[in-house]
């Protein structure tokens, strides 16, 4: 089929290069017109819950919402795990489905069974809603809004409807959350002495106004040949109509809610606050669409504030101090620069190989038709253009243009030294159809070595598949141009045959050298064998003391730092403290702004109590920075731990957010220990917080206190409830409106929805003595103080209780300085294990990042295995020798070896995409090997003595197998190299790579063919002449 192609491409040369042509175009056109990101979509099919029910406590939550929500979710179909939080008035439930699962499926699944809880809920209970298609991955552009001396109420109108309610029809906006300033609301203070004197309750109000705000319509009536409409006009408009609403009316004078309280605009209840650069403010959280376009929608979110700056009033304006589009564009630009500079030393190599500008500059060109031809497969595939998907790009140079010399080389050999007096053309098509063949075997070995990391499931799949895909399209490209581009090239490059050969004296010499030391090593052979030994015992070695990570940390010109003061801490007093830190972190020069979030939004479905802070922190770029990132967030580290009580915690934007979708829990590791009863849950993790506070790199750690909150405890007792005819209805009703206060209503204002809130004075409720006088009707008519139907103290309770899986759950958090994530958990697990004991129905588990890395990697190891075993089909079938497909096998200890001394010299560490550069290491190295052994073999079959045969097969693929590994190994050199933001993500995999390919280069060159040898004196073989 190959020979058949080749035949045909040669027949019809204009229409190839039209083909590759149109090829070129498409390719354009699809990088144009693909979606870029740093990472693949990576948004797990997770449904959030939100139910609220303002002012209930956190267990009352827990109890009578999350755990029937929770219990209805569990056992779903494609549910892998129900996570909750239940704290003061909400509760988030999230569902976690399998990663094969479709978002919208799973939605509906959640959605489906809703109906059947609903009835279950509180009647105070909102009903519940499924939060946004999105996640915190989505989270994508952030900005402030802000202005000097503008109005708290003012910055977060202007947030709410002159930009929100607009942004989100910006296309490929999924939400936004605001947080900071002060929501603007109509608030209606009754006054209980004049309700009293009215005898009116607070009920009455209450109807009075959800009465009193309708539009309605009186049907239409025709006369002669017209039609009108009756519309009627009786919504609420203004403070003054709120004022002027009837109650009732006592001896036929009416009273007015004006009679009866205070009606004013204030801000509502505040559950958060937001500063930018010390300054009030109002941070805007844009989440773009599920499987979105990031770069396209961040350009539209721009593009739409500077068309709404006009319709901003000054001085207020908006400040973005996130925004991911920068470090997308950098990073691709880092890796599209990587392969340039690849290009460039490959094409040097091959020079200097080839000795012949002409054939280098075709045996190049390959490789930028061939990536052109992936990105049309890619396109093709619905594959985004990630730095992820250009790393299966750029580890495929080495290979194209391997595959390029050898078929160029070929050609070229043909025309030198051919004396049959054939014709050029048919000389290119010989030389063409010798190697053919091969290529195409060579290119499967690789695929068939890549397919299984397909299998790959959750996280890595998604992160690594785009990966495989874009290297296999690659190579399919590759082979594609080398069998029908190269041919047509050479015939119209070289359209006489050359009448003699060309003297490559560098190659000569190279051989000259290489021989010299074969013919040693020959000699010395107990001592190449011993020193390949020694080299697999030193990698083995050295492998124990490589660190492990998920994925290398991303350096974004950005950090969040989180913040978390004592749970009883007040809104004001962290509000109070975050000013504090962001003073401290704007002291920094490599900081360029800071914005803080405390508290959470009132749309959001995150919980973050009012104890804790989020300061995203824009850093400088990476190249004008004095200090690393570690080196810089120990700086902060010393200043912040001068605030007492404060306890922080610093991450890479992107890893939080990955850490906080995946786990629930922020932090390179999270210890999650999960029991029945708060309080011994609080006591165990105190004592593993003991535990971890003094282990080797431990940093930012955080034990999670979420008890001790200071409550009002308002126990009714039944028994005065009876003598007075008052049902615990009546008196829930009170308590919730007066001190809580409730909606009643919404204004429709033009733009705008202002809701009508109704409750007691703020000097009513201060303290338990007030909240004791509170009078309470009774059937009777009279009125009594609430003190004489419930007793009243105060008490402590949770915050939030966390749950996972069915069960109460609390967590320490911490971050990993100077060690290995892997090494330093198995410290962790051998402390606890001896020094802190857990009651029956207690335990403890590992996870955050930490969880993600073990799932992956083990998933990665049984990869590894299933394409050892099939790299052995592959080559028994190359080979029909088993005792030759175990020897090339043991290329694999030997690459594998110089690839963890690579990462070992380097201080790289074994992560997911070293794994990934070792798997693809192991493919590629073999196939050289099965050249070498298949020569040999062939030279055998002719007659040639078994030393004369390994000699002469070794020296005559010398110069192919060294042009091939220096070419993979320059191939990613660049991205071994890089420093610029997105280089870490590689990094690792080229390292691998290169030190790789060098042990390779010494294995097939030296040590294959003294084992080649050995092993047939020992046993006969089936190549040996007869």
């Amino acid at each position: 089929m190959i020979r058949a192609i080749i035949d045909l491409a040669l027949r019809n040369r204009l229409l190839i290069l039209l083909l590759v042509l149109l090829v070129t175009l498409g390719g354009v056109m699809a990088y144009q017109r693909m979606p870029k990101d740093i990472y693949p979509d990576l948004n797990a099919p997770l449904v959030n819950i939100i139910t609220t029910c303002p002012g209930m406590a956190s267990e009352d939550v827990e109890r009578l919402i999350t755990f029937p929500l929770e219990s209805l979710m569990n056992g779903s179909p494609g549910v892998i795990r129900v996570r909750s939080e239940s704290t003061t008035g909400e509760s988030v439930v999230t569902v976690e489905f399998d990663w094969g699962i479709d978002i919208y499926q799973a939605r509906q699944i959640v959605s489906g069974k809703l109906d059947i809880v609903a009835e279950q809920l509180p009647d105070s209970a909102s009903d519940p809603v499924l939060g946004p298609v999105s996640s915190r991955m989505g989270e994508v552009f952030e900005f402030a809004v802000v202005g000097q001396g503008a109005d708290p109420m003012e910055l977060r109108s202007v947030a709410d409807w002159t930009i929100r309610y607009r942004l989100l029809g910006v296309e490929g906006v999924s939400f936004v959350v605001n947080l900071g300033g002060f929501v603007r609301q109509y608030q209606v203070l009754l006054k209980p002495e004049m309700l009293h004197h009215y005898g009116i309750s607070i009920a009455d109000v209450k109807d009075a106004i959800e009465q009193s705000n309708r539009n309605f319509s009186g049907g239409v009536i025709r006369k002669q040949n017209q039609e009108f409409l009756i519309k009627g006009l009786g919504r609420i408009e203004s403070l003054a109509h709120i004022e002027n609403t009837v109650i009732t009316a006592r001896d036929g004078v009416p009273v007015f809610v004006k009679d009866v309280a205070q009606v004013r605009e204030g801000a509502m209840f505040s559950t958060g606050n937001a500063g930018f650069n010390g300054q009030e403010a109002v941070s805007v959280v844009v989440q773009k669409q599920y499987g979105g376009d990031t770069l396209k929608t961040i350009e539209n979110v721009k593009q739409f504030l500077k068309q709404i700056a006009k319709d901003i009033p000054e001085p207020i304006h908006t400040v973005p101090y996130y925004d991911q589009s920068g470090l997308i564009t950098s990073s691709l630009r880092h890796v599209e620069l990587s392969m340039l500079e690849a290009g460039g030393l490959v094409l040097l190599v091959i020079l200097i190989f080839l000795v012949n500008l002409r054939a280098s500059l075709i045996a190049s060109l390959t490789i930028p038709f061939s990536i052109l031809f992936a990105l049309v497969l890619m396109y093709a595939g619905n594959v985004a253009l990630t730095v992820m998907a250009l790393g299966g790009l750029a580890i495929g140079i080495g290979k194209m243009a391997g595959g390029s010399v050898i078929m160029v080389e070929n050609i070229f050999k043909f025309l030198e030294s051919d004396t049959s007096g054939a014709s050029p053309l048919e000389l290119t098509a010989r030389g063409a159809k010798e190697v053919g063949s091969y290529l195409f075997s060579a290119n499967l070995i690789i695929v068939l070595v890549f397919l299984p990391l397909l299998t790959l499931e959750g996280i890595a799949g998604r992160m690594f598949r785009p990966t495989v895909y874009a290297l296999v399209a690659a190579l399919i490209g590759s082979l594609v141009m080398n069998i029908t581009l190269q041919p047509v090239l050479m015939s119209f490059c070289f359209r006489r045959r050359s009448g003699k050969r060309r003297r490559h004296w560098f190659v000569e010499f190279a051989t000259w050298v290489y021989v010299g030391i074969l013919k040693l090593s020959f000699r010395l052979r107990w001592l190449v064998l011993a020193a390949a030994v020694a080299l697999m015992v030193i990698g083995a070695d050295r492998y124990q003391q490589l660190g492990n990570e998920f994925v290398p940390a991303l350096d974004e010109n950005a950090m969040i730092v989180s913040t978390a003061m004592l749970p009883e801490t007040s809104l004001h007093e962290s509000v109070r403290v975050g000013k504090k830190v962001e003073e401290i972190l704007l002291s920094f020069p490599e900081v360029v702004s800071v914005c803080r979030t405390t508290g959470m939004a009132e749309e959001s479905e995150h919980v973050h109590p009012v104890n804790h802070s989020h300061n995203m922190v824009e850093l400088v770029p990476r190249e004008q920075r004095q200090r690393g990132y570690e080196e810089l967030t120990e700086a902060m580290r010393l200043e912040l731990e001068r605030i007492p009580g404060l306890v922080h915690m610093f991450e890479q934007p992107i890893s939080n957010k990955l850490a906080e979708m995946l786990t629930g829990t922020e932090g390179q590791i999270a210890i999650k220990v999960f029991g029945p009863d708060l309080q011994v849950l609080d006591q165990k993790t105190r004592e593993i917080g003991a535990v971890m506070s003094r282990l080797e790199g431990i940093a930012d750690l955080h034990v999670e206190q979420t008890t001790g909150i200071p409550q009002i405890l308002i126990q009714l007792d039944r028994a005065a409830l009876g003598r007075h005819g008052i049902k615990v209805q009546e008196v829930a009703d009170l308590i919730e409106t007066a001190l809580n206060g409730v909606a009643v209503t919404d204004v429709l204002e033009t733009d705008r929805l202002t809701p009508v809130f109704l409750r007691l004075p703020e000097k009513y409720r201060q303290d338990v003595e007030t909240i004791r006088g509170l009078l309470v009707d009774t059937p009777a008519g009279h009125r009594i103080p609430l003190t004489q139907l419930a007793t009243i103290d105060r008490s402590e309770g949770p915050q939030t209780i966390f749950r996972e899986s069915l069960m109460r759950r609390k967590t320490i958090v911490c971050n990993v300085v100077g060690r290995d994530v892997g090494r330093f958990v198995k410290d962790a697990e051998a402390e606890i294990a001896r020094k802190v004991e857990l009651p029956t129905g207690y335990l403890v588990d590992f996870g955050g990042e930490f969880e993600s890395q073990q799932r992956t990697m083990q998933q990665l190891m049984w990869t590894m295995l299933v394409v050892a075993l099939g790299v052995l089909v592959v080559l028994f079938a190359s080979l029909g020798s088993l005792r030759q497909s175990l020897l090339l096998l043991l290329n694999v200890p030997m690459t594998a070896a110089g690839g963890i001394l690579a990462l070992y010299w380097t201080e790289q560490t074994l992560n997911v995409s070293s794994v990934i550069g070792f798997i693809a290491l192991f493919g590629i190295a073999l196939q050289n090997g099965v050249v070498l052994v298949g020569k040999i073999n062939d030279l055998r079959r002719g007659g040639m003595p078994l030393h004369e045969a390994v000699i002469e097969g070794s020296t005559y693929r010398f110069r192919p197998i060294l042009m091939t590994e220096l070419v993979l190994i320059l191939g990613v050199l660049p991205l071994a190299l890089g420093t610029t933001t997105g280089s870490e993500i590689h990094r690792p995999l080229a390292v691998v790579y290169i030190g790789g390919f060098v042990a390779a280069i010494f294995f097939e060159q030296i040590v294959l063919p003294i084992l080649y040898e050995l092993f047939a004196r020992i046993k006969k073989d089936r190549f040996a002449p007869a």
